[in-house]
C-alpha cells in the first residue's frame, strides 16, 4: 500500500517537472530577440484599402445628405435659333466674328443648296457666361423664326465625380507609399496590380470629369439658317431688248394682214362677180331710160 502511494507522488512530481519546462522553453521562444517576425507589408496594404472605403462611403454619405446644397450650382447650357437671312455668305461671317468675339469657336458648320436659296446648319461653343449676348447679337443678323433656351443641372453627378477622383487620388498615394516599403515580390506584384487598376478608375473617371466640365463652361447653340433674299426694283433696259427684231416682225404681221385682206375681196369681188354683172346692167337700163325722159320734157 505504502509503495503505491510512492509511485503515485512520483508520478505528479514527473509531470510538474515537465509542464514547467515547456512553459520555459515557450516563453524563451517568445522573448528570443532574432525569432521575433516583423509585420508583413500585408497588413498595411489591406488597411490602405480599408481606409479608403471608409472614406469612400464618408464621401457618399455626404453627398446622399445634402451636404454639399451649398456647392455652386452646375448647369449645361444649350439654345437653339431658327433664321431667316438675306445673304447667307454675310450671315455665316458674322456668325463666326461674333463667336470669336465672345471667346467661342465653330464646332461645326454645313452649308447645302444652290443659288439664292442655301440653307446653313452651325453649332457654336462659347463661354456659358456670354450665352445672352451671344444670342442677342446674332437675332440681329435676319428674321427669327423659333428660338429656345435650355438647362440641364449636373451639380450632384459634378460633386460626385470630384470626391470618387479624390478618393482614388489618396488610394494611389497611400498604395505607393505602401509599395516603398514592401519586402518580398508577392508583396510588390499584389500592390502594383491594385495600384493598376486604381489608375485605370482615376484615368476614365478624370476623362468624363473633363468631359462634363467641358460641357458646364461652354455653352452650345444650334443654329439654323435659311437665305431668303429680299428682290429689289431697279431701273433696267430689259423693256429695249429685241426691240428692232420685235418692230420688223410687226411690220410683217401687218403686210401679211393686208394681202390677206385684199385677198379676201378680191375673193368676194369674183365669187359676186355675176350678181355684180346684172346690177350694173340693170343701173345702165334706168339711167338711160332716165335720160330719155329728160330728153323729151326738153323738146
Amino acid at each position: 500500500m505504502k509503495k503505491h502511494w510512492i509511485l503515485v507522488v512520483l508520478l505528479l512530481l514527473c509531470m510538474l517537472v515537465a509542464g514547467c519546462a515547456a512553459g520555459k522553453t515557450a516563453s524563451d521562444v517568445a522573448e528570443t530577440p532574432g525569432e521575433a517576425v516583423a509585420p508583413a507589408p500585408q497588413g498595411d496594404y489591406r488597411g490602405a484599402g480599408d481606409d479608403y472605403d471608409q472614406d469612400a462611403m464618408e464621401e457618399q454619405k455626404s453627398i446622399a445628405d445634402g451636404s454639399y446644397a451649398a456647392a455652386e450650382q452646375k448647369m449645361i447650357r444649350t439654345a437653339h435659333v431658327d433664321m431667316d437671312v438675306e445673304n447667307m455668305d454675310a450671315a455665316l461671317a458674322a456668325v463666326t466674328d461674333t463667336a470669336k468675339a465672345a471667346g467661342g469657336y465653330l464646332a461645326r458648320s454645313s452649308v447645302y443648296g444652290a443659288d439664292e436659296m442655301r440653307r446653313a446648319s452651325i453649332s457654336v461653343r462659347l463661354p456659358a457666361e456670354k450665352l445672352e449676348q451671344f444670342l442677342a447679337d446674332i437675332k440681329e443678323l435676319g428674321k427669327v423664326n423659333n428660338s429656345s433656351l435650355g438647362e440641364d443641372d449636373v451639380t450632384l453627378q459634378y460633386v460626385d465625380l470630384e470626391a470618387r477622383i479624390r478618393n482614388l487620388t489618396r488610394q494611389e498615394e497611400r498604395l505607393l507609399a505602401i509599395l516603398e516599403r514592401a519586402e518580398t515580390v508577392e508583396d510588390i506584384l499584389r500592390i502594383e496590380k491594385e495600384l493598376g487598376r486604381v489608375r485605370g478608375d482615376l484615368e476614365a473617371l478624370t476623362a468624363e470629369f473633363r468631359y462634363l466640365k467641358d460641357r458646364v463652361d461652354y455653352a452650345t447653340v444650334q443654329l439654323s439658317l435659311t437665305e431668303t433674299p429680299i428682290a429689289s426694283r431697279t431701273v433696267t433696259g430689259s423693256g429695249l431688248k429685241g426691240v428692232w427684231q420685235r418692230g420688223i416682225n410687226g411690220l410683217i404681221r401687218s403686210v401679211n394682214g393686208l394681202i390677206s385682206g385684199l385677198g379676201s375681196i378680191i375673193v368676194f369681188l369674183l365669187s359676186a362677180l355675176p350678181y355684180l354683172v346684172i346690177i350694173a346692167l340693170a343701173a345702165i337700163a334706168v339711167l338711160r331710160r332716165l335720160r330719155r325722159n329728160k330728153n323729151s320734157h326738153t323738146a
